[in-house]
């Protein structure tokens, strides 16, 4: 009987000491769309990523990526790096501009032709190469020289010509969130797929191990880290962690990798987990937002317990949320809607979306939501133009210069491939 007190008062102490541990952000900031930003917005952004040029951010950014660029790419590593790395820039823009917040690129919104998107254009980030050496002449990067790894003008080079080859659409995306229940897994899909995808697609600066270069990188890897986030929501636990680490299997204790041009801090890999915890003050529109506790110890050894086991973890009559590749809130519920519906023709797709498999066939009610027709087709498209599309392959190239196992890399794809041919071939129609 005396025990019970004892108990409540230890554990009591142990969150604690968690807590004193992860100090909480007491300002966290909201990294937006970039498809969301006005004229004046770009204008913003452009004054401080010019100045951060001006001062040779961009050049030594670069220049430290390919200093680990072995560390940080084919492991684990891959997610908590590119977090701090990211956030590294943009507290440096914010020493410019209080306001600064780097907006993410959502890919999925443009993947069937990511040319036009209204992220390359002349008044954002510009756009392709021109002339022998591909410099790139407008936007807010427009006739930047970089320092690094040689003195050149920033280039880009469209994978296939004047338009670029189709990214990775939002249901593939959702799919591994839904369905990857090992953090290992949802890297190497990641990796292998959106991430490798639209740094090839820019080519130039953007498709070598200086990719930095280019301020589409942070805002590509600031999508990649949301689309991390909304996994790490999904599994059970943030602290989930496993696969490739420094010295064998991944702890949270493996140091995070770094050079002497970009000082992260030193230390483990362990403070970059939590969003609003540690120094990680921001978070996403369409995102939860970060715990108002941090996570219990029970995932102290590095490997997230036993949330690695079951697709189907953590869901207490559906209770946990369905989250969505896309960032395009509106279409979201029609997505889910349409899935569900496309099971009663393709069974299979069930493996692919295990969560929105519980909540069985949509209800004659949700078929009938404003939503579903309002945003039935938001881009104007026909029918026959909202199927989905493949992804581009990894090039030999990316993959030799990654150090990737090619045959992991195929069957990835494949995956993809064989994913949206099941919904092709089915009622859904993406509303993407």
């Amino acid at each position: 009987m005396t025990l019970y007190p004892f108990l409540v008062a230890l554990l009591t102490a142990s969150h604690a000491v968690i807590a004193q541990d992860n100090p909480k952000c007491q300002d966290t900031r909201t990294r937006r769309s970039a498809h969301s930003l006005s004229p004046d917005d770009w204008q913003r952004v452009g004054d401080v990523v010019s100045k951060l040029h001006e001062d040779g951010v961009f050049s030594r950014f670069g220049k430290s990526h390919q200093a680990v660029f072995e560390h940080v790419h084919g492991s684990t590593a891959f997610f908590p790096f590119h977090r701090r790395f990211v956030l590294e820039l943009e507290n440096l823009g914010r020493q410019i501009d209080p306001s600064f917040t780097i907006p993410f690129w959502d890919s999925t919104l443009d993947y069937k032709d990511p040319a036009n998107s209204p992220v390359l254009r002349k008044e954002s980030l510009g756009g392709n190469g021109s002339g022998p050496d591909k410099c790139v002449h407008d936007g807010i990067q427009g006739n930047w020289v970089m320092s690094f790894p040689d003195r050149h003008c920033l280039r880009r080079n469209y994978n296939k010509g004047d338009s670029i080859e189709p990214w990775v659409p939002a249901e593939v995306i959702s799919s591994y969130i839904q369905s990857d229940s090992r953090l290992s897994r949802f890297r190497e899909h990641i990796e292998f797929g959106i991430h490798g995808v639209v740094h090839l697609g820019l080519g130039g600066d953007a498709a070598t191990r200086y990719a930095p270069n280019d301020f589409f990188f942070f805002m590509h890897h600031a999508n990649i880290d949301r689309l991390w986030w909304l996994w790490q929501n999904s599994a059970g636990s943030p602290l989930s962690y496993d696969g490739p680490g420094a010295n064998g299997e991944a702890s949270l204790d493996d140091p995070m990798p770094q050079n002497e041009d970009v000082d992260l801090g030193g230390g483990s890999v362990r403070p970059a987990m939590v969003l609003g915890y540690n120094g990680m003050c921001y978070t996403y529109d369409s995102v939860p937002n970060p715990p108002d506790k941090y996570p219990g110890s029970e995932n102290k050894s590095g490997d997230g317990g036993d949330n690695d086991s079951d697709p189907n973890r953590g869901i207490n009559d559906g209770s946990v949320p369905i989250f969505s590749g896309s960032s395009n809130t509106a279409g979201n519920a029609q997505e889910l809607v349409g899935i569900r519906q496309a099971f009663t023709q393709q069974s299979m797709l069930r493996d692919y979306f295990p969560r929105s498999a519980l909540l069985g066939e949509p209800t004659r009610d949700e078929m009938a939501q404003p939503a579903n027709a309002t945003v039935a087709s938001p881009c104007g498209c026909s029918t026959a133009q909202r199927f989905l599309s493949y992804p581009a392959r990894m090039s030999e190239m990316w993959v030799s210069m990654h150090g990737f196992n090619g045959t992991l890399v195929e069957q990835v794809y494949q995956e993809a491939c064989h994913l949206i041919d099941l919904l092709n071939n089915s009622s859904y129609l993406s509303p993407y």
